[in-house]
């Protein structure tokens, strides 16, 4: 039988009308989001935060938490390859082959790491050949800034989703605001885009009920206070996210090598709350999805790509479909999910996860200022 999904949240995938709205509010033009028309526009992207790890410390938070906030969602999974590449095309990730972290190329039998595994900027800009939101604003003679760690600016993610931008690479949380902040005073139009990371990657190591992670929501969150306090009338800001993290003890890590043998698998990617099974070619995949759903019953959801698609998480696009799981396991209890025999030491380390569809890690703020 079909495995029933609960419905997608109706705000799925607004996390990819956010860039585009932006510099259609610097074009003057009528936009998803509703913008209104600004000489410039400030798009800040804080990794990792999802509404509910905003509102869970509101302590460490009171500027963000005091503001009004839209409801919006990542798409599925809730990661960053699959967020921001959406958010930097307006398009659905699974139309530019960003169907998320790690997956599988059964034309070249390569393992594909999305967000980090790039060669080459020129790599991930030959991969995602869609026009990027950066080069849809020089086209129609918009400036569009990248403002975001150094190490980032020739990685082939960048490639792919900030291709046409120019790039000011500080490692400082704290440069980033002073950089956005002198370019939104010059006359020139434009979009300014500002990542920050920390967040997320203390998430994962650390926890985001770790002090060492509310410690730098508190500094961001003073950081974006001040920013917000100096904005010239012309100016707007937008504040989101790309996904939520859910805190996992390592205790509740469920291993795929006991459920499924290294014989049978091409395989196992996606992320550890949402992971993508690939079978060799003779598998017998209703078996081995049946086989799953009984092991797994009540922990996760055991689904096709074509499940997804009818349920609405996903959309069809035969340009990937060599790329496709043949089972995405969608976590619903607070458990992690790891095969062995492809996991790195380092990701079973981690104690901040994210990727399902859950509320926790599909729910992202939509905040503005100075609209």
């Amino acid at each position: 039988m079909p495995t029933m999904l609960p419905a997608p949240p109706k705000s799925l995938g607004r996390l990819g009308d956010v860039l585009i709205s932006a510099l259609q509010s610097v074009q003057g033009a009528s936009n998803a989001l509703n913008l209104t028309s600004k000489r410039s526009v400030c798009v800040i992207l804080i990794d990792g935060l999802g509404t509910h790890n905003l509102a869970k410390a509101a302590g460490h938070a009171r500027f963000l938490n005091s503001q009004k906030s839209s409801v919006a969602s990542s798409w599925f999974p809730a990661t960053t390859s699959s967020s921001i590449s959406s958010f930097a095309t307006g398009m659905h990730p699974a139309q530019i082959g960003f169907l998320g972290y790690q997956v599988f190329d059964r034309k070249t039998g390569e393992v594909m790491n999305l967000l980090s595994g790039w060669k080459s900027f020129e790599q991930g800009a030959s991969y995602q050949i869609q026009k990027t939101v950066a080069e849809l604003a020089t086209e129609s003679e918009v400036g569009f800034h990248v403002v975001a760690p150094s190490s980032y600016e020739n990685s082939g993610f960048t490639g792919a989703t900030m291709r046409g931008a120019k790039y000011h690479g500080k490692d400082l949380i704290a440069d980033r605001f002073i950089v956005a902040q002198q370019l939104l005073a010059e006359p020139e139009h434009k979009v300014i885009y500002l990542y920050i990371p920390e967040l997320d990657q203390l998430a994962h190591s650390s926890g985001s009920n770790s002090n060492a992670w509310l410690n730098q929501l508190e500094d961001i969150d003073s950081l974006i206070a001040a920013f917000s306090a100096k904005l010239p009338k012309h100016v707007g800001v937008v504040l989101t996210a790309d996904h939520g993290v859910i805190d996992i003890k390592k205790e509740a890590h469920t291993f795929l090598d006991e459920l499924l043998t290294l014989e049978e698998l091409d395989f196992v990617g996606g992320d550890t709350r949402a992971p993508f099974i690939y079978f060799k070619s003779n598998v017998d995949i209703d078996a081995e999805k049946t086989a799953l759903e009984e092991a797994l019953l009540g922990v996760a959801y055991v689904v096709t790509p074509q499940e997804l698609i009818a349920a609405g998480y996903w959309v069809s696009s035969d340009d990937w479909k060599h790329i496709q799981p043949d089972l995405v396991l969608i976590a619903r209890k607070e458990v992690a999910f790891y095969h062995r025999a492809f996991a790195k030491k380092k990701s079973m380390e981690m104690l901040g996860h994210h990727g399902s569809i859950t509320t926790q890690e599909m729910s992202i703020p939509l905040i503005t200022f100075g609209f």
